[in-house]
């Protein structure tokens, strides 16, 4: 059994990718990239194509009521600072939830604003004012979005590699 050790003397400011898949994310360097809502930004974390697995920071500005939208899979959250309230009730600082897909809802966030370390496992929607879907969140849309923003440097995405000729 191969068994790796850990090393010391790694530069604190630059992410690290292993051959083996293994990541080490330095999310202090990744700028703040503005998420599909005003007042919201997120930085990419990890993407998995394959499962449609999406890691990201949001952070959502005090007193920001979200547009109406729907988690087409189920999204995962720790609260890390702030909450929010919706149709359940509120999360707070240190709150895990679980959004079942195929809901639809209008979060909306308090005085001390919202960031959150978030899993989603499949695209959003947002709806516009007569209910009409107006726009998907996908995994490509946050790859592109945070690569445009110099925030997806650490990200690699094997389904975005060229098929190996036989």
């Amino acid at each position: 059994m191969l068994v790796t050790h850990a090393t010391s003397g790694t530069d604190p400011k630059i992410s690290l990718s292993y051959p083996d898949g293994s990541l080490i994310v330095r999310t202090k360097e990744i700028p703040w990239t503005p998420w599909g809502m005003p007042g919201t930004h997120f930085k990419l974390l990890h993407c998995d194509d394959a499962s449609s697995l999406l890691v990201i920071l949001l952070k959502v500005d005090p007193g920001t009521i979200a547009g109406v939208h729907k988690h087409f899979g189920a999204a995962h959250a720790y609260i890390l600072d702030g909450g929010f309230g919706y149709e359940h009730g509120e999360v707070f600082q240190g709150d895990y939830l679980v959004e079942a897909g195929g809901i639809t809802h209008q979060p909306f966030t308090g005085p001390k604003g919202l960031l959150l370390l978030g899993f989603m496992f499949g695209p959003i929607g947002g709806f516009d004012d007569k209910g009409n879907l107006a726009g998907m969140l996908d995994i490509d849309w946050h790859y592109q979005t945070a690569k445009a923003n110099s925030a997806a440097g650490h990200i690699h995405r094997r389904s975005m590699e060229p098929a190996m000729a036989h």
